[in-house]
């Protein structure tokens, strides 16, 4: 792959446009902000430069370019970043090599091949018919949903899957090693269940989940999934995304169900807007990809979610990232998959009826303690105070410190006063409290100047008399350098980058050259009147001092 294939790939990509396919990017005069999608935020610090086609966020220090943004945000590899853009910038990548592949890619070939053989057994072998009649009859599947979610089944046999992926698809042994396919002596991981496919929201096979049938008598583990490769990781991963995305932005929410037969049974029931985790918590990486979609959460968990400590930090996590959260309450029913079957109606309602996370939380450990007694006030308060600790957004924790009190009969103050004790009180955002050294004004206008005069190619900047004004050697550097029409090296040219994504705004250049000579006469008087002092008599100082403050006097 030529240098110049990757060149003229990034030349016909916009980078304001690519990335406003992924956050909202507002106008911050010649640049664009917006919250970072790399850590959570709430002020945008994550500037984008159409100038130099490239981003950074001045929060936590993530920058780079198209190929870096896909690479970061999309988990992609170059090659596959480079692919992506080619296709959509009409670039004909003619030395593209698709032989030559990444790991990643390897897995998802495998995969796919994988996927084909588990549909054909469930489907179309004698082996499947038992299994395929067991969906339908027990499971209230229909063929319809089976073949959209690509279900499969992998038999008993020891040997057939992987005579399939060596003797007929030519897959090198080590190649299916990687994928965690197989184990052993090449006995397929899956042998004997059901087979869940799990994509990612780009639609690649990236792993599967096997269950474990019913009238299967072994001591075996009811599910198991793909081991962590380069392609899946079960923390990133939310099941059904690929299928529901457009349904998750049209109803500007998500529903979160435990599971893939709870995902899927759920849409089969018309709650298209719905995705699975694995386990009952949600990680900071599945919130980051909701929140590319809605951001609003609807949690359908089980029925003990209220005591289980793991979803209730997952939930958290996510109001702390600007999440509206909600919990709905499936009253008479285990889980998603019973109440999606037996009542859909009813459950599409428990959806509509959802409550906030805290007051779901709060009357949760009122219902299980009581009020009554002076002992469940002290379990309610041990329970809930933790937790309105963590929250972030002091405005939202003030209210449920006066929801809490009054639920107990308890001053303000004592709630105020328990939260404030409790060690799990947290700053609300560790990095905007990495105190940052302030710039003087002179060094801002400085860097405007620069910015400005590169931005509008005026060969101002180059003239000595305004050289003269500028303190800083670093920006003479960066100066020196385009005067000679040289590139930036790399020492200049990250510090250079930095100052065009912090100075959006255009400013009148004359306006900034007339404060940058009135601050450089005030420092040149200051200078002076230190010399001043030590020799109060000197003659051409005290003159030097006077023409300076005349000319200071006249501006």
């Amino acid at each position: 792959m030529g240098v110049n294939q990757i060149e003229e790939v990034k030349s016909k990509t916009d980078i304001v446009s690519l990335l406003g396919q992924y956050l909202e990017l507002k106008k911050a005069g010649r640049n664009y902000k917006a919250n970072c999608p790399f850590h959570g935020e709430k002020t945008p610090s994550f500037m984008v430069s159409p100038e130099l086609q490239m981003y950074k966020c001045f929060g936590c220090g993530k920058s780079g370019d198209v190929f870096t943004f896909l690479e970061e945000h999309e988990g992609m590899e170059f090659s596959e970043a480079l692919k992506y853009l080619a296709d959509k910038a009409g670039v004909k990548l003619v030395s593209f090599k698709p032989e030559v592949t990444s790991e990643r890619e390897k897995i998802i070939e495998i995969n796919k091949s994988a996927l084909n053989f588990y549909e054909y057994v469930l489907n179309s072998h004698p082996q499947g018919k038992r299994i395929l009649e067991y969906l339908i009859k027990d499971r209230g599947l229909n063929l319809e949903t089976i073949k959209l979610f690509k279900i499969g089944y992998s038999p008993e046999s020891f040997n057939a899957f992987s005579d399939f992926l060596t003797k007929k698809k030519k897959f090198n042994l080590n190649d299916l090693k990687l994928t965690g396919l197989l184990v052993g002596r090449g006995i397929d991981r899956f042998r004997g269940r059901v087979i869940f496919p799990l994509f990612d929201h780009r639609d690649n096979c990236i792993g599967f989940a096997g269950r474990i049938l019913p009238w299967v008598k072994q001591d075996m583990a009811k599910y198991i999934n793909s081991p962590d490769t380069s392609a899946y990781h079960k923390s990133k991963v939310l099941y059904g995304l690929n299928l529901t995305k457009s349904f998750i932005r049209d109803e500007k929410f998500a529903v979160i169900v435990e599971g893939e037969i709870d995902m899927i049974s759920s849409y089969a029931a018309g709650v298209k807007n719905v995705i699975a985790i694995k386990g009952s918590a949600l990680t900071e990486d599945q919130i980051r990809l909701i929140g590319r979609f809605c951001k609003k959460i609807v949690l359908c968990l089980d029925s003990d979610f209220a005591g289980d400590e793991a979803a209730k930090r997952g939930a958290i996590l996510a109001f702390n990232m600007d999440f509206e959260v909600r919990v709905a309450h499936l009253v008479g029913f285990k889980d998603p998959d019973e109440i999606a079957r037996s009542d859909p109606e009813k459950y599409k309602k428990a959806i509509d009826g959802a409550i906030g996370i805290w007051d779901f939380l709060i009357n949760n450990a009122v219902l299980k303690y009581g009020i009554e007694t002076g002992e469940g006030k002290k379990k309610i308060s041990s329970e809930i105070i933790p937790l309105i600790a963590t929250i972030q957004d002091e405005i939202v924790k003030s209210h449920y410190i006066e929801v809490l009190s009054r639920k107990l009969s308890v001053p303000v103050e004592a709630v105020f006063s328990q939260i404030e004790k409790n060690p799990s009180k947290q700053k609300t955002d560790e990095i905007s409290d990495v105190q940052k050294q302030e710039k003087t004004r002179r060094q801002l206008l400085e860097e405007k100047l620069l910015v400005n005069a590169i931005s509008l190619k005026s060969k101002l900047i180059f003239k000595n008399e305004i050289k003269d004004l500028i303190s800083s050697e670093f920006i003479l550097k960066v100066i020196n350098n385009f005067e000679k029409n040289k590139n930036l090296p790399e020492e200049l040219k990250e510090g250079y980058e930095e100052m065009v994504l912090t100075n959006s705004e255009s400013e009148d250049t004359d306006k900034i050259i007339l404060e940058l000579t009135k601050l450089k006469l005030k420092q040149d008087l200051e200078n002076l009147g230190e010399k001043i002092k030590l020799d109060e008599n000197n003659k051409e100082l005290l003159a030097e001092f006077g023409g300076i403050s005349k000319k200071l006097s006249t501006l």
